[in-house]
């Protein structure tokens, strides 16, 4: 059986999908669940970007969206660089079938105005049976791989990765 090599973009996503998917399953084997918030999948995809050569910056101010006069800026969660590669990673941890995606929508939309370059990426987190029929009304996109899920019986959490394209232009 031939195995298919990856590029590196491609093998970043898979390992964040599987990193995440098997990160969360073991502290859920901990009993940390009431621990479990969006935060806690910063950690692990920072590592595993960083370990992909990237250069990643967490909470990155977002170019392209109209910034509040005061409070805090819209951010973005992940911005991560390397030669050849731009990331712009919005992370959401789907509590239900349908989570709100409008702000990460909004930032990733914003990078792709001013950089059409980057890869504007959302990432999809959540119980298996809350991500594996997700629906997304977000425009163009097209999902990265497939969903990778950690399937162990009483713990079963998935990852799924979507691209943002850029819209076409207005006719």
């Amino acid at each position: 059986m031939a195995t298919q090599t990856l590029t590196p973009t491609a093998d970043a996503i898979s390992r964040v999908k599987r990193g995440l998917a098997s990160y969360i399953s073991y502290l859920a084997a901990c009993d940390m669940n009431s621990a479990f918030s969006e935060y806690v999948l910063y950690e692990p995809i920072l590592r595993i970007l960083t370990a992909q050569s990237y250069e990643v910056e967490c909470e990155y101010e977002c170019p392209g969206v109209v910034q509040p006069a005061v409070g805090d800026k819209k951010k973005l969660d992940f911005y991560a660089r390397k030669t050849g590669s731009v990331l712009a990673l919005e992370v959401k941890w789907a509590k239900t079938m349908k989570p709100n995606l409008d702000r990460d929508v909004e930032k990733l939309r914003g990078v792709l105005a001013v950089e059409p370059r980057t890869r504007a990426l959302l990432c999809v987190f959540g119980r298996k049976s809350n991500i594996e029929s997700l629906q997304l009304s977000i425009g163009p996109h097209k999902e990265r791989g497939k969903m990778m899920c950690a399937d162990f019986g009483k713990t079963r959490f998935g990852c799924r990765v979507f691209q943002l394209m850029k819209a076409a232009a207005a006719a």
